[in-house]
């Protein structure tokens, strides 16, 4: 009775650890930017996807490390990464029962999308000239973030808030902004501003100055960053 006792006692060790040591593999996508997200205390997290193809709206927060990977913002990463199940028994209430640890990194490619990832103030819309102080202009600010897919800034009189529908290393849309309402003494150029951002289809750099187009090609705004 005794041996049978210790024989039971060791299986039932064995299926224990057996399944304290569950081990999968997967592939990672990484994002090239980290955004703001809440764990014990507001902190910013990778941005990762768990798929064979990745999605550029699916993006979600991961709120831990995974072992052996060295991130580098500006790159989008596609890993192997695996999952070692841990008894959650032994852990500490606010920790991971997976354990992420690297395989390999099979992909490491420059995001070119993060170059728009900045504050730039508007200098021409719609073919005029804006300028500062002018009949009262304000000019408008536009503050694009990447990670986040979202845009803020001020159309010379409000403040805006709002998302990004699409992104791309070409493609820009954005979602409808919600704001102030306040009236200033010229509303001429908020106005023209307000109605210009949604016709914007497309995006490029050139000598540091931010160029937006329509479904057309055609340039709607100019802007260029902030100092």
């Amino acid at each position: 009775m005794r041996h049978l006792f210790l024989l039971f006692s060791t299986l039932f060790f064995l299926s224990c650890a057996g399944g304290n040591k569950q081990v999968d593999k997967y592939i990672y996508w990484v994002n090239s930017t980290k955004a703001p997200c809440v764990g014990v205390a507001p902190t910013m997290c990778l941005q990762i996807q768990k798929s064979e193809t990745q999605n550029p709206a699916a993006w979600e927060s991961f709120h831990t490390s995974i072992m052996g990977f060295e991130y580098e913002p500006g790159y989008i990463y596609k890993l192997v990464v695996k999952e070692r199940h841990l008894d959650p028994t032994d852990l500490p209430a606010d920790a991971s029962s997976i354990e992420y640890s690297l395989v390999e990194i099979l992909e490491k490619k420059q995001d070119m999308k993060v170059r728009i990832n900045d504050i730039w103030v508007a200098d021409r819309i719609q073919g005029e000239s804006l300028v500062l102080g002018a009949d009262g202009i304000t000019l408008p600010l536009l503050e694009i973030n990447v990670g986040e897919m979202g845009y803020m800034g001020s159309d010379g009189c409000n403040n805006f808030t709002g998302g990004l529908i699409e992104l791309d290393e070409h493609t820009i849309r954005f979602g409808i902004a919600a704001g102030t309402r306040m009236m200033c003494m010229n509303m001429k150029i908020p106005d023209l501003f307000n109605t210009t951002l949604p016709e914007v289809m497309s995006w490029k750099i050139k000598e540091n100055g931010l160029h937006l187009f329509d479904a057309d090609g055609k340039e709607l705004m100019q802007l260029k960053r902030t100092d």
